[in-house]
């Protein structure tokens, strides 16, 4: 694979991750608002973050040039999240 292809392949991957781990802080914040247990809350932000620490550690297990880009890709959809979400 083309180095740019693959820089961009990773931050498309990292973008998808950035945006669902971001985008949830939502979710989280609406179940919360909607009277749902303290506990289900929990357990989302618990799975959001087991993610993204899986995520990362089989990136850094393939190489630096991946993680870097899907680095990237994750602090793009952090911004797109937040941007969608109201929140600055």
């Amino acid at each position: 694979m083309e180095t740019a292809e693959l820089v961009l392949s990773y931050a498309a991957l990292g973008l998808i991750v950035g945006f669902g781990y971001y985008g949830s802080m939502q979710w989280i914040a609406m179940l919360a608002a909607g009277g749902a247990p303290a506990w289900t809350g929990k357990l989302v932000g618990g799975l959001r973050l087991a993610a993204a620490i899986v995520f990362f550690l089989w990136l850094a297990s393939i190489g630096g040039l991946q993680i870097l880009s899907a680095f990237a890709g994750f602090l793009v959809g952090r911004q797109i999240a937040f941007s969608l979400g109201g929140i600055d």
